[in-house]
């Protein structure tokens, strides 16, 4: 997975605006919303890549990191049982991050904002999150988990958009 800047304007070093355009334009890869989105480098050579693109960050601190799991149900949320995952440093506000299916079929995506940066997602004495956190599809939440089936989206192109807000 790799990281698109969300600095509006910026533009990635060592590409020449040409080729910027040319490869904005294939891959649909730019967000025109909020803010504009460019990409500094591009989503793995191998598998089906998946454009995460997260909304609501609340700020700077720490890192983000998004955990694929799929295309088997029974894998959804099981630690070690991912299929793809990446870290990194978070930015206030909107960032698109890039993950990569091993093959098509349905797959869902956690992300969360690891604002200590201590490389786990904090939880109070009951169990709930202390830290923001979002999953594809958005699905409401109320005290437990969200299920696989409410989570998932199907990759079955050259990319996959998928939007997730984050919650705190």
């Amino acid at each position: 997975m790799k990281l698109f800047s969300s600095t509006p304007y910026s533009r990635p070093n060592g590409v020449g605006l040409s080729i910027f355009c040319a490869v904005l334009l294939l891959n649909g890869s730019a967000s025109f919303g909020e803010g504009l989105q460019l990409p500094v480098n591009t989503c793995p050579s191998e598998g089906k890549p998946i454009h995460i693109h997260v909304h609501g960050i609340k700020n700077a601190a720490g890192s983000l990191k998004a955990v694929l799991y799929g295309p088997d149900p029974k894998s959804f949320l099981v630690k070690g049982a991912r299929a793809d995952k990446e870290r990194e440093p978070a930015k206030k506000g909107s960032m698109t991050l890039c993950l990569a299916a091993p093959m098509e079929g349905k797959y869902a995506v956690v992300v969360y904002h690891d604002e200590n940066d201590n490389h786990k997602f904090d939880r109070n004495l009951i169990g709930l999150p202390t830290e923001g956190f979002g999953v594809s599809r958005n699905p409401s939440l109320f005290l437990a988990a969200p299920n696989f089936e409410e989570s998932s989206f199907e990759v079955n192109g050259e990319v996959t958009h998928v939007d997730v807000d984050m919650k705190y």
